[in-house]
């Protein structure tokens, strides 16, 4: 016996096809969740807009510039206004090569200049010191955000924190105006510091060093062919051209600070200490991101971070959570390069980097480079990219944000409102005129990337298996649906749920998998 059934809601045409005996009743439940949705109509939305930064100081913008102080006006898309004292420097050692678009730290102050002033700035985490991205090597001016909003996602610190256990930057896209001169689109975010990572603070009573936090990669010390100092001890050489920054604590650098990192390349150097030293599962989610987004920038001595809790802990302490306290997290920075871009632009137009996901696992470093091979973290990874691939690096994902910055930035003007500025300027940063045109050629990047990534760790994508259990049934068309309704409980494979593969999940794929599951 068969029936034909067919619902039309607003925005909705449904019809399924099925053999009663089989699975009327699992039918009759999908139907009966689909009927309880109910289409709202879009809101009539103006259009989007950018918060609008306006920043003011006296001295000229050069190459290291020092702290000036000026003032700063932030604007949010709702016209609230928060104007206070702050102070300006360049920032970055590859971004201050682009001076015609000048990547800033921007610290807040108050009245006099004397002390920071912390600010909850459009509703990021309140702090004093905020960076003022300005991507200038990134032709689509997203790259970073992506790719950390992605990290800030899928991967957490193996601790609780007053952040959910961030431990990458949380950042809004703005438009920005030096001295009443407009220089763009930026991006404006916290940083990671001790209060984002929860490391225990200088002790002062006692004049211990507690918590650490390590940054990879700096032009801070001149001499890096062996291992010293810096004059001020904030910069330090360890191994033959692996240099970094002590960003904690900054106030007490010296060698007890130092001591911990020097140990981990003098001493932990085989897997056995890798695994005690280090959280192997945080290790597996920084070498997925890079070998999924293919960032050869951030594969090597720069653009991470080290971070210990409290240094002053027992890596031996029979208390699994005490010695944990001492073990190191790795964090990622500086995600330009990312998505197949390069560190100075040269890939665009349809041309991105061909590192291959196959290479990365060839060529680690410390502590990464123990790691490959061994059979045990290769099985992690796999597992984790089973896991990742479905939700936030699926191609629907990534493509999903992809689109709403590009909608963003088309839909506000600002895109073109920065094109047209440097068109007319004799000297411009790394940009394109047609994004959306970019945004589908990285799109598509990414697509083959990521079936790249499925043949390096041998796993397979069966249409239709929205749910992952191995077989098509209606229970997938069930999870589509309460997908589509916005049920985020849902555990969802988002690149076998795309049935008709339109880039999006809709009732369309519901009924297809259904019909994929009575054979039609």
């Amino acid at each position: 016996m068969q029936e034909r059934y067919s619902c039309i809601l607003p925005f909705v045409f449904f019809t399924i096809t099925i053999t009663y005996t089989v699975i009327m009743k699992e039918i009759r439940h999908l139907l009966a969740v689909v009927l309880t949705f109910v289409a709202v109509a879009s809101q009539a939305s103006g259009s989007a807009s950018l918060p609008v930064l306006r920043i003011a100081f006296p001295d000229k913008i050069v190459k290291d510039m020092p702290y000036s102080n000026g003032t700063m006006s932030l604007t949010d898309t709702d016209g609230n206004v928060v104007e206070m004292k702050a102070k300006f420097k360049t920032r970055g050692a590859t971004a201050q090569q682009y001076l015609m678009k000048p990547a800033l730290n921007m610290k807040l102050q108050n009245e006099d200049y004397t002390e920071e002033a912390d600010s909850a700035l459009l509703g990021i985490r309140s702090c004093s010191t905020w960076i003022l991205d300005a991507m200038a090597i990134d032709r689509i001016c997203m790259r970073n955000r992506v790719t950390m909003d992605v990290w800030n996602e899928y991967s957490r610190l193996p601790y609780e924190t007053d952040f959910d256990g961030r431990h990458g930057t949380a950042g809004r896209f703005i438009e920005l105006y030096i001295n009443d001169v407009y220089y763009g689109i930026y991006c404006m975010s916290d940083r990671i510091n001790r209060k984002l990572l929860d490391l225990k603070k200088y002790d002062e009573k006692k004049e211990l060093v507690r918590g650490v936090l390590y940054k990879s990669g700096t032009s801070d010390i001149d001499n890096q062919n062996e291992r010293g100092f810096s004059s001020d001890s904030l910069a330090c050489t360890v191994t033959w051209h692996n240099a970094w920054e002590l960003k904690e604590p900054e106030d007490h650098a010296g060698l007890a600070a130092w001591q911990p990192l020097l140990d981990l390349y003098d001493n932990q150097t085989n897997y056995a200490a890798v695994k005690k030293y280090f959280f192997l599962e945080n290790l597996v989610d920084y070498q997925l991101l890079v070998m999924a987004f293919s960032i050869g920038d951030n594969w090597g001595n720069k653009n991470h971070y080290f971070s210990i809790r409290n240094i002053q802990k027992d890596i031996d302490d029979a208390d699994p959570t005490e010695s944990a306290r001492r073990k190191v997290v790795v964090t990622p920075w500086d995600l330009d390069a990312s998505l197949g871009g390069a560190y100075d632009g040269r890939y665009y137009d349809g041309t991105y980097s061909q590192w291959s996901v196959a290479a990365i696992s060839k060529n680690g470093f410390y502590p990464f480079s123990y790691c490959q091979g061994q059979s045990e973290y290769k099985a992690l990874m796999k597992s984790r990219w089973q896991q990742v691939r479905k939700t936030v690096f699926s191609k629907l994902s990534v493509n999903k944000r992809l689109e709403e910055y590009r909608d963003l930035f088309i839909n506000s003007g600002a895109w073109q409102r920065m094109t047209d500025a440097f068109d007319a300027r004799s000297s411009k940063p790394c940009y394109v005129s047609d994004l959306a045109q970019e945004v589908a050629y990285i799109e598509k990047w990414y697509s083959d990337r990521f079936t790249e990534m499925d043949s390096y760790f041998g796993v397979t994508t069966i249409m239709g298996d929205a749910n992952g259990d191995g077989i098509v049934s209606v229970a997938d068309a069930n999870s589509v649906v309460n997908y589509f309704l916005g049920n985020t409980a849902v555990d969802i494979d988002l690149n076998a749920a795309d049935v008709n593969g339109d880039g999006t999940i809709t009732i369309a794929d519901a009924n297809a998998i259904v019909n994929l599951y009575i054979g039609q």
